[in-house]
């Protein structure tokens, strides 16, 4: 199928397809190597799960991110966002597509010359059609969701990686995405701050869990008891986690 066809099928704005499920990677290749099918990459994650793929550098764990956003496209198979194959949308409308999505990328992400507050307020005041007074309500809300109140005036660089983290994941979560998708979101981390937030993220504005994939290369036991299943990528391909 096209491009044009699938803007075709799914209209203006490309929402998703009905009864989809958030995100299915089906016969990835995640490391390159189109000659072996038997190193192939499937997942799926289903409404209001919280799925963690944990590998090392090698293992191919790190692509899955970018190409849920269709930063990257697949050399096999495809990835599904919503049932909609995310690298044949056209551009602008996968443009339009991400903002169905909350994402962390590996770090942070935040632009240093931008108080965190301003940070946060990105997608809402670019992404929305929303009032001044209501991107200020939401942004508010979410500065008092993550806890960020108190520095939310500070650059980057002048907050601590915790909160740098807090602002990083309230941007991510700022549209209400049905759908988010963390890269090593814990990485300097507490045990406590991580579990506080992945408990925040998980949750959609109406106190119902949100689908989400996160990327470790491990988990600690606090972690572990928010996440609905846990798989290892080894090799590029997906074992269940008996842990």
């Amino acid at each position: 199928m096209t491009a044009s066809r699938i803007s075709i099928v799914l209209g203006p704005g490309v929402t998703e397809i009905a009864g989809a499920l958030p995100l299915v990677y089906r016969d990835v290749d995640l490391l390159g190597r189109a000659g072996r099918p038997d190193r192939r990459f499937f997942l799926s994650v289903e409404p209001g799960e919280v799925v963690a793929a944990i590998g090392d550098e090698a293992s191919g764990v790190e692509a899955l991110g970018g190409l849920a956003l269709g930063l990257a496209a697949p050399a096999t198979g495809s990835v599904e966002v919503f049932g909609v194959p995310i690298t044949l949308l056209p551009y602008y409308d996968l443009l339009t597509f991400r903002r169905r999505l909350g994402y962390l990328p590996q770090g942070d992400g935040l632009l240093q010359n931008l108080t965190l507050k301003d940070n946060v307020a990105l997608p809402v005041r670019f992404a929305t059609d929303h009032r001044l007074r209501e991107v200020e309500a939401r942004v508010a809300q979410l500065i008092d969701d993550f806890r960020l109140r108190t520095i939310a005036g500070l650059r980057p660089a002048q907050a601590s990686e915790e909160d740098r983290r807090r602002a990083a994941m309230a941007r991510a979560v700022a549209l209400n995405p049905k759908l988010v998708v963390l890269e090593l979101p814990f990485v300097g981390l507490t045990s406590r701050a991580a579990s506080d937030l992945l408990d925040k993220v998980s949750r959609a504005d109406d106190g119902q869990r949100r689908a989400v994939l996160l990327t470790s290369r491990d988990l600690t036991p606090s972690v572990r008891g928010l996440v609905t299943r846990t798989v290892r990528v080894v090799d590029g391909v997906a074992v269940e986690d008996k842990k």
